[in-house]
């Protein structure tokens, strides 16, 4: 069981003498099944990555498409359309420009403008992580070793419980910006110490920095950080003359010079009439706290990997949750290995896998409230804590000949795969509300957050929907987050209809600041009410606040006014 095996990289290595001079020697398959041979890696990584892509993509149809994702998709329709820098669009605190909203623009491509768009893109997001992480795992080793390094890392990543798929498979929150990190990684990996390396390892997280300026902590940082590192052991333990270490100084320098490349195009993309971003958490975790944010940290980071089991009663459920735990625990093996030689091992890409876990959990205990909002910060710890896994555990695992264990925990991996292709899907919870808006002639309108996009969407952009927040100080006013500014014009829209439910904004408050509606419809949980007239120049006439500040405790607030809190959206 434990003798020589061959994997595809070697027997593509086997076959560099020519197939003439094996065949005349008697040794060697024939020709015809050497191209079979090299064949097979390639097909059955396609035809994986095609069977993961259905399966993602039937767990993430069993989330419930809401403004977030139906946000992402109206800014991916308006690039498509030509305006290509988001004109008048007032984004969240993350633009996702260049990471998700490419991709959204593919999907609509060929799905056009509807809820699906949202679950098409999140699959195909989470194949790429897995199979980016598989590679990176795998590294330059084949046979046996390549294999088990990428189980390792697919087996963690395999199959997310609905709790974690909150994260990873329902909306744009950071998950993604760990793929521009992962094929950074390849590009390291494969291409070798090459001029050109650090030029194109440069313009990739440049490139990644402006869609999510989390790269900085997950992909920039670490990089400068590790090649420093590595440039300063050769020249003062090794003492290696300075010039051989210009890979490693030329890295640190390209991740530095992204940083500047992105806030230069950041502001190019704003002073060429852009999008505009809101700012989001303006301070520290105070200090008392932290002991608090850390032990949610690390129940949050539990749940990232599925291997919550604090309050669950014995049971199946029970028992999948632990195949999750053992993929998280073999994670932070992984982790303490790694560090243990961060600076001092010669392959540079577990280093630079364990410094950009290290920092993306530092950053978020000292800036974020831990909470289920918030946790979406430390998404990217699941892919590149896979890689890790599968990249420095599968020496150990080979040596003390435990491949039996790692086969039956994969099946148990492949097993708690099953129950979740096979839930239903649920039909959109606004879909209803949609067709009815429309059999009604309601083409445009105005609600909380939580429902306008949402609503956008769900009618592939018939009804056109604001989002309204309810000031404390003022009344109803335009929310400044994920909104097109260019529908609030009163010239080309007549808003005449307030969507409204229970924990939105109230009717009393709508009657305040609009009077009495002339019809008021109720649909399912929603209420519908209609004025003869354009709500719109009434709401323009407060004028367009400053942009929503996210707050530390999870709220928002008007960055112009503190103070003012916003409630109803």
């Amino acid at each position: 069981m434990h003798g020589t095996h061959t994997g595809p990289g070697q027997l593509l290595k086997s076959g560099e003498g020519g197939p003439g001079e094996e065949e005349a020697a008697g040794s060697g398959p024939p020709a015809a099944l050497r191209r079979v041979q090299r064949a097979a890696w390639p097909a059955g990584v396609a035809a994986a990555a095609v069977v993961l892509f259905l399966c993602a993509l039937r767990e993430a149809r069993t989330l419930t498409v809401d403004s977030d994702g139906g946000s992402n998709a109206l800014q991916a329709w308006a690039m498509l359309h030509g305006n290509l820098l988001l004109h008048g669009w007032h984004l969240s605190d993350v633009s996702w420009y260049t990471t998700e909203l490419p991709e959204y623009i593919l999907v609509e491509l060929v799905r056009g403008l509807r809820p699906d768009v949202v679950h098409v893109a999140a699959a195909l997001t989470y194949t790429l992580l897995v199979l980016l992480a598989a590679f990176v795992a795998r590294g330059r080793a084949t046979g046996r070793a390549g294999l088990v390094r990428a189980a390792i890392a697919v087996g963690i990543m395999l199959a997310p419980s609905l709790a974690a798929a909150q994260n990873l498979l329902f909306v744009v929150d950071h998950t993604g910006s760990a793929v521009p990190v992962l094929a950074v990684l390849v590009l390291l990996e494969r291409a070798g110490r090459r001029w050109w390396v650090p030029v194109v390892t440069g313009l990739a997280l440049a490139w990644a920095v402006v869609g999510d300026p989390l790269v900085l902590v997950i992909g920039a940082g670490p990089v400068l950080v590790v090649s420093l590192a590595r440039a300063t052991n050769r020249l003062v333990r090794l003492r290696e003359p300075l010039r051989d270490t210009w890979y490693e100084l030329s890295l640190a320098a390209a991740a530095v010079a992204a940083a500047g490349t992105a806030a230069t195009a950041v502001h190019l993309i704003r002073a060429s009439g852009g999008y505009v971003l809101a700012r989001g958490v303006h301070q520290f975790v105070p200090t008392v706290l932290i002991p608090a944010n850390l032990a949610q940290t690390g129940r949050g980071l539990l749940s990232l990997f599925s291997g919550n089991f604090f309050g669950q009663r014995f049971g199946p459920v029970l028992a999948v949750t632990a195949i999750h735990l053992i993929g998280a625990v073999l994670v932070a093996v992984a982790l303490w290995l790694a560090v243990r030689r961060l600076f001092w091992s010669a392959d540079l890409v577990p280093a630079i896998l364990a410094a950009a876990i290290i920092a993306n959990v530092l950053a978020y205990l000292v800036i974020f409230r831990a909470s289920v909002q918030s946790s979406g910060e430390v998404n990217p710890v699941f892919s590149l804590g896979a890689a890790l896994a599968g990249r420095v555990l599968a020496g150990p695992l080979l040596y003390n000949r435990l491949e039996p264990l790692l086969t039956l925990w994969l099946a148990g991996c492949a097993f708690a795969l099953a129950p979740l292709v096979l839930l239903p899907k649920p039909a959109p919870s606004t879909a209803p509300l949609a067709a009815w808006l429309q059999a009604h002639h309601l083409h445009d309108g105005i609600a909380g957050y939580s429902f306008a996009n949402r609503t956008t969407i769900d009618t592939g952009g018939r009804v056109r929907m604001r989002a309204v927040m309810d000031l404390q100080c003022s009344g109803l006013t335009p929310l400044a987050w994920e909104a097109d500014t260019a529908l609030l014009n009163s010239r080309s829209y007549n808003a005449n209809f307030l969507l409204t439910t229970s924990g939105s904004i109230t009717e009393g408050e709508a009657i305040s600041d609009f009077g009495r509606p002339a019809r008021v419809y109720h649909v399912q949980e929603y209420t519908i009410l209609v004025w003869p007239k354009n709500l719109l120049p009434q709401l323009n006439r407060k004028g367009l606040p400053a942009l929503a500040r996210m707050t530390l405790g999870g709220g928002w607030s008007d960055a112009s006014n503190p103070r003012c809190r916003i409630t109803g959206t």
